[in-house]
């Protein structure tokens, strides 16, 4: 396959854009046009290439923070059923204090004041 190298432009330090780099290094005719051209192709692969590391990092970072929150349903759960648990043990201690299941003590050392007077508490 003959190429023909009609482009005499030169580059002049101006930024190829990536779909131009192809057609420069197809056709510049003179050679530090084509090695300007092709040291701006690798120069583009690389900041690509980094800009793919970078990603490659955010992705694995964000996979484990997934991976970490798969985990929490179970957790939701056993956190839900200490709360209920806690629930009922707080709902059997008002019971026990302000409801039925407060049982006067008596106690001689205040008969006369009975706003003193102890209660007993059972929590059954």
């Amino acid at each position: 396959m003959a190429t023909n190298y009609f482009d005499a432009t030169h580059i002049d330090d101006r930024k190829l854009a990536p779909e131009e780099i192809g057609d420069a290094i197809r056709h510049k005719k003179f050679g530090v046009d084509v090695r300007e051209t092709m040291a701006q192709g690798l120069e583009y692969c690389m900041r690509q290439a980094q800009k793919v590391d970078v990603l490659e990092t955010e992705v694995k970072s964000l996979d484990e923070r997934v991976t970490s929150l798969e985990a929490l349903p179970s957790e939701v759960a056993d956190i839900k059923q200490d709360i209920a648990d806690i629930n009922r043990e707080i709902t059997k201690l008002k019971t026990a204090v302000f409801g039925d299941g407060a049982v006067p003590i008596d106690d001689p050392i205040y008969q006369d004041n009975h706003d003193k007077r102890a209660q007993e508490v059972h929590l059954d």
